[in-house]
């Protein structure tokens, strides 16, 4: 079979839907703090709906980028060779990553540290009212009558928080209310359920510092030395500094009485030995690497520049070995899904933890040492995309029937899918058990990237067959824009969240100002300058009434 791309000298479908996936990323961050997220900043105006967003984008934008980014390198390795590939990415990729991480990391995390300070003088960090409509959230306010109306009502003593994750009781002891954690109890609440992290209400109220309600729960038989996922107990929750913890709490959206924090943590400790409790596992240095936050939302450069010295050197071994060229179908027809969709789900299966994971999707890993079974996710992408730029392509078959997977992913997987993951258990009369369950969620959260990938790039080889100016600007725009709108994104967040308006119009308020200021620093600081030959290639600045001249770069 032939492996000559027809549109070898330029896709600019591809480039566009590149493109695209990197200015979603503008949205998906500026919803964060529309929806109950473990984000930086909670307005006071939610909507649950900006959760279902989120999860939609979140679980196909970064696998299309990779499959993209796939194809173009593999181009770049066919035309220039592999000293030519490393020699490019280290230019468009590394050096862009080394330089962020002085400038836009810095910035992010300085804009962070001010809205989450301030976070316990705003409405949106307050904790909710009493008489509040669920349990849980009557339990995390206190209101003992509002506990007992919501049991009366049917409602599960132990049921599972769908927004959040967490039970009435950890969401009790987490607040410090000492006496709805003894009345849950009362009502029959298991002292030791644990969390999508596997913590446990213990784990709570010590990291928090809540003095009384580390007593009940003691008193009430709380195992003393279980571990969440991590590896860390209860103790080990308790000696974390004090910095610490209110950075963490500030992440979680976890109120935190800091009077007085530093002695009632180690009051609490020292409680904990008394009755037994001890430290639990260490993390070793590949632990501390992995989790260490470092990259922020540029952890996807990192992924990048191994997935390239990862093709590079397969090239380099192929070379040595046997021509095998793989079957058109393998890229081209709907037998794909059949090979590509199981491969998928082993890496998926270890999202969360190999738990239940906290939305729809994969996990990030922004680490310097990366999670390895994030890295293999992506790398399926990534090889998928370098695999089809070796497939014979003059068929066409990829643009046919493009609304077909859409429409399988958007309303039947990804509704399926996130009812799953939220704790549905089937339809009445045919609830699935736990292990059937989990493996239909990890099978449906694995077809939905590539369901929505093959159909957005079908979608975008219909309107974007040729290249235009205006996307072809775009295209270039996209990866400054996505490079430094978090910064923005958070500070527009942090000045709206108070705001009378609805959560809709905020989120679009948030999404325009944000995008305005990029494209200008992009036409004004970045286009014609180095950092515009660093991120994109050289550009000409175009003369009066003309459209500007681009040196193609992929």
């Amino acid at each position: 079979m032939s492996t000559h791309n027809t549109m070898i000298d330029r896709r600019s479908d591809l480039d566009a839907l590149r493109a695209g996936a990197m200015l979603l990323g503008i949205a998906l961050h500026a919803s964060l703090s529309f929806f109950p997220a473990y984000w930086v900043v909670s307005d006071r105006s939610q909507e649950p709906a900006f959760g279902l967003l989120f999860s939609a984008v979140h679980g196909f934008r970064m696998p299309l980028f990779f499959v993209m980014s796939g194809y173009f390198s593999a181009m770049l390795l066919h035309r220039r060779g592999r000293a030519a590939l490393v020699e490019h990415r280290f230019r468009r990729v590394f050096l862009p990553l080394l330089a962020g991480m002085v400038t836009i990391v810095p910035l992010t995390m300085g804009i962070s540290t001010l809205a989450m300070t301030s976070a316990p003088r705003k409405a949106g960090g307050t904790a909710p009212a009493a008489g509040a409509s669920t349990i849980w959230t009557a339990a995390r306010s206190g209101d003992l009558d509002a506990v007992e109306l919501h049991l009366k009502n049917g409602a599960a003593v132990d049921a599972f928080d769908p927004d959040r994750g967490g039970t009435p009781m950890m969401w009790a002891a987490v607040a410090g209310r000492a006496e709805a954690v003894q009345r849950l109890i009362d009502r029959g609440a298991d002292v030791n359920a644990a969390g999508r992290d596997g913590g446990t209400a213990l784990h709570g109220a010590a990291f928090l510092g809540h003095e009384r309600t580390v007593d009940v729960l003691i008193r009430n038989g709380a195992d003393l030395n279980v571990a969440n996922k991590d590896g860390s107990t209860p103790l080990d929750t308790a000696v974390l500094d004090e910095g610490t913890t209110r950075y963490f709490a500030s992440v979680l959206q976890l109120d935190l009485d800091e009077n007085d924090l530093g002695r009632r943590k180690a009051a609490i400790a020292e409680t904990l030995r008394h009755h037994g409790a001890t430290a639990g596992r260490k993390s070793g240095l590949a632990d501390i690497l992995m989790q260490m936050p470092l990259f922020n939302h540029l952890w996807f450069l990192w992924f990048l520049w191994w997935l390239v010295l990862g093709l590079a050197a397969v090239s380099a071994l192929g070379s040595r070995l046997p021509t095998i060229q793989p079957p058109a179908w393998m890229a081209r027809s709907p037998g794909r899904y059949l090979w590509l969709i199981p491969l998928t789900m082993i890496p998926q299966w270890f999202m969360g933890d190999g738990g239940d994971p906290p939305f729809f999707g994969p996990d990030t890993s922004s680490g310097l040492l990366p999670i390895p079974h994030v890295l293999a996710y992506y790398a399926v992408f990534f090889g998928f995309g370098a695999l089809d730029f070796g497939v014979d392509d003059r068929t066409g078959r990829v643009d046919e029937r493009w609304w077909l997977p859409l429409a399988i992913g958007l309303l039947v997987v990804f509704p399926l899918g996130t009812a799953l993951n939220a704790g549905w258990a089937g339809p009445p009369g045919f609830a699935l058990d736990p292990s059937a369950r989990r493996l239909l969620s990890v099978f449906l959260q694995a077809a939905y990237p590539w369901l929505i990938t093959f159909g957005l790039m079908g979608l975008f080889r219909r309107i974007c067959p040729v290249e235009s100016p205006t996307m072809r600007y775009l295209s270039d725009s996209a990866y400054w824009l996505y490079l430094a709108h978090l910064p923005l994104i958070i500070g527009a967040q942090y000045v709206v969240r108070d705001w009378p308006l609805p959560a809709a119009a905020k989120f679009l308020l948030v999404v325009a100002a944000s995008t305005a200021l990029l494209l200008l620093s992009y036409q004004t600081l970045v286009r014609y300058t180095w950092i515009g030959r660093l991120l994109n290639g050289p550009r000409v600045r175009p003369a009066a009434g003309s459209e500007g001249l681009a040196v193609p770069a992929q």
